[in-house]
């Protein structure tokens, strides 16, 4: 018998947006970086391994869909970012230690952010984000104003422009 919330999962996944899977495949390492502390702190080692493991796989994943043409030196960085955890993740493994899942969550988290931001709240080129950036976000609007440009206030863009714009297009 089918598995009724595997049904949904799997019907989530494929109706998804290729935006809403970067977040997901975030979301899932992150989750499966948790499991593994905890599967470590209970010293229950398969787990541990099998946690780490789809934490890799999924890192793994985002790695191989890195478009170099489009994404150019942000692209390289986070190729090297992802190894980096990679890396971080086969230490914590290997040492049984908490530290490395510790780091690369909170690298996974900054990340996450990062993109759900960009995702949710498309903006310019070069205009920062009001969110993570708010520092730089009011000197970028200063700088405008000073110049004279207009200056569109992102977080009062109504949801129905928003719903009429073009695909937001994810590459890295």
């Amino acid at each position: 018998m089918n598995n009724p919330y595997k049904q949904y999962q799997k019907t989530q996944v494929t109706t998804a947006s290729r935006e809403k899977i970067l977040l997901m495949l975030y979301e899932g390492a992150i989750r499966f970086t948790k499991q593994a502390r905890v599967a470590m702190n209970e010293k229950k080692i398969a787990d541990k391994g099998k946690y780490i493991s789809k934490a890799t796989a999924i890192l793994s994943e985002l790695m191989a869909t890195l478009d170099f043409k489009v994404g150019g030196q942000l692209a390289h960085d986070l190729e090297n970012l992802y190894i980096f955890m990679i890396d971080k993740l086969i230490e914590a493994n290997i040492q049984n230690k908490t530290e490395p899942l510790d780091h690369v969550e909170r690298l996974l988290n900054t990340l996450y952010s990062a993109w759900k931001d960009v995702i949710e709240n498309p903006r310019p080129d070069g205009c920062p984000s009001p969110t993570l950036q708010p520092e730089e976000f009011k000197e970028y609007k200063s700088k405008l104003q000073a110049d004279g440009d207009d200056v569109v206030d992102v977080k009062k863009t109504d949801s129905a422009e928003r719903n009429g714009r073009s695909v937001l297009k994810v590459v890295a």
